[in-house]
């Protein structure tokens, strides 16, 4: 199979990316892709769909074809390559990709928000939970393990787990049942009776890769409340600011 930039580089190809994308119509049948790939001169405008579907630029609907999110992202890559104005070309992926854009405001599931990106994204050695309650469904309980095991899989060694919470009521130093998921992880403990914080945050190891927080006003839990955070995505000025106060807080902690 032909690399994605022969595939792309064909005469005509750009026109063609750039005429489905800018079109309000999601999906072509085959005749149609052909004689909008021939009004741009393409020598073969059969094999170049074709190898688009191959590609997964296009894909297949039934008896039509319509572009992919690689098939918009390369368009716009496209058309940073063919002089189109870059931070136009960030903006457009953006919209596209989450991950591209720094602040997100999340107006509900903090918690699921969390737990699918550490599985979405697994390139992660340390996981920090600042909670003052913190209870996962069975749903919940069986993602984090996933994404853990996963990454342990793929590195040889497990990532770490950091936890702050609030001991079980009315005690000092009781671990609350509710985190027994955490500690068959291996995960690290610190109880602190005054904490209110929230906040959770994955960090890459040292190879580098993609580092995430989020902070705002929702437990740990699943929630049932009007809840609002903030997701900070490759900021790592602003998350190291929010480790170090992490660590902070461990200082005022009692590790169990």
């Amino acid at each position: 199979m032909s690399h994605l930039s022969e595939i792309v580089g064909v005469y005509g190809a750009y026109e063609f990316l750039q005429e489905l994308e800018a079109s309000s119509k999601t999906a072509y049948p085959v005749d149609e892709l052909v004689e909008i790939m021939t009004r741009y001169s393409a020598s073969d405008p059969q094999a170049t769909i074709e190898d688009f579907v191959a590609a997964s630029i296009l894909h297949r609907d039934g008896e039509q074809f319509g572009l992919t999110v690689l098939g918009i992202k390369t368009y716009y890559l496209l058309d940073a390559i063919n002089g189109g104005d870059i931070r136009d070309v960030y903006r457009r992926l953006s919209r596209l990709d989450s991950t591209l854009r720094t602040y997100e405001l999340i107006r509900e599931g903090m918690t699921k928000a969390f737990l699918q990106n550490i599985n979405e994204r697994p390139g992660f050695s340390r996981l920090y939970f600042c909670s003052p309650w913190i209870s996962l469904d069975r749903k919940q309980q069986e993602m984090l393990t996933h994404a853990v095991i996963r990454v342990e899989k793929a590195r040889g060694v497990q990532p770490e787990i950091l936890v702050i919470t609030r001991p079980e009521e009315g005690t000092i130093e009781t671990i609350p049942k509710t985190l027994k998921p955490f500690q068959d992880l291996g995960a690290s403990i610190f109880l602190n009776r005054r904490l209110h914080t929230k906040l959770y945050i994955r960090e890459p190891d040292r190879s580098g890769g993609y580092i995430m927080a989020i902070v705002g006003s929702q437990n740990l839990t699943k929630s049932n409340y009007l809840e609002l955070g903030i997701r900070i995505n490759s900021d790592n000025q602003v998350i190291d600011h929010l480790i170090a106060y992490f660590w902070e807080i461990t200082n005022y902690s009692h590790e169990v």
